[in-house]
């Protein structure tokens, strides 16, 4: 994937860092109520109604195994197209949208799992893992939306 004139929202998970390309992103909203769904896999933390339409809600906390935070007043849901649907992900926090150089963007340290990790971002001491999030949520079944 050619990362040339990318801009990525970049946003926190325990205070690592991560990054997820705009154009992926179709909003980003505040945490809302999530409506609990029964017999769902324990990444899914639920579901809300957002403009006439039912999202999905993921934990990415819980998708990578992460102790989970409590949800504050920066907690955000980036709602993506994802294995054809809409989702969203509730993440702790989006700091800011950037454009990443593609010189400081080197290949993933290691061959994740499932190919998760695009590429890491790294110029001085920030260090942003690029994820693909199609792969990330590869093992969430979305059948039951």
């Amino acid at each position: 994937m050619s990362f040339i004139n990318q801009q990525f929202a970049v946003f926190t998970i325990n205070k690592s860092m991560y990054g997820l390309p705009i154009q992926e992103i179709s909003e980003i909203i505040r945490m809302q109520t999530v409506n609990w769904t029964p017999n769902s896999q324990r990444e899914v933390l639920g579901m809300i109604h957002l403009r006439e339409k039912v999202i999905p809600i993921i934990s990415l906390h819980r998708v990578f195994l992460e102790t989970e935070k409590e949800l504050d007043s920066k907690t955000r849901i980036i709602v993506i197209h994802a294995k054809g649907k809409e989702i969203g992900i509730v993440v702790d926090e989006v700091d800011k949208v950037m454009l990443l150089p593609e010189q400081y963007i080197s290949p993933p340290p290691y061959r994740s799992e499932n190919g998760w990790m695009r590429g890491v971002y790294h110029h001085e001491e920030l260090i942003i893992a690029l994820v693909h999030m199609e792969a990330v949520l590869g093992n969430v079944d979305m059948d039951l939306f």
